[in-house]
């Protein structure tokens, strides 16, 4: 029977970031939160990359609107009462 040996490499463990969703070793990962915390969030040790993969997710961010269309007075509070 042969027998399992210590030194043998294990699978790194992974997390997936909180803000752009790549999954990478915990070694490359920055870990938020603690024992009082029910659960750790994990974030990207290389933010600006991250911050690139967030930014270019379709759908990140709503559309603008345009300058020269304005908002809805219902939006904004107000009635109209002229």
């Amino acid at each position: 029977m042969a027998r399992q040996r210590k030194d043998r490499l294990r699978q790194p463990q992974s997390a997936q970031c909180s803000l752009c969703g790549i999954a990478l070793p915990t070694g490359l990962m920055v870990p938020d939160g603690g024992q009082a915390c029910a659960d750790i969030r994990w974030y990207c040790q290389d933010a600006k990359s991250c911050t690139e993969r967030w930014t270019a997710r379709p759908g990140a961010t709503p559309d603008p609107i345009p300058a020269d269309d304005p908002a809805p007075a219902e939006l904004l509070g107000m009635t109209n009462e002229a």
